[in-house]
């Protein structure tokens, strides 16, 4: 129930291929380094590192009162574009 009212457990979604950059707002589907379950949440903060290209990127479920670092890795404070399986656009 993490993303109600926008999506409820069970619901279908279509996903698109994160070709473009990641931006606050999106709705993306990630996989947590050594999880087998994808999570599906909205990105609410982001920074880009400009040496390197890098994304970091901190989501959110919309129904949820703080954000995910509680849900990655210990000591992970980010995730990354290579996390994200897709974005939501429908």
């Amino acid at each position: 129930g993490s993303m109600e009212p926008a999506f409820f457990r069970g619901d279908l979604l279509f996903l698109g291929m994160p070709d473009e950059p990641v931006r606050v707002g999106d709705i993306c589907v990630f996989k947590i380094s050594g999880r087998d379950v994808p999570i599906v949440h909205r990105v609410i903060k982001l920074h880009d590192e400009r040496k390197t290209g890098k994304q970091y990127i901190l989501t959110k479920g919309d129904n949820n009162q703080v954000d995910d670092r509680g849900l990655y890795n210990p000591g992970q404070q980010w995730i990354h574009k290579e996390d994200i399986i897709g974005k939501v656009k429908g």
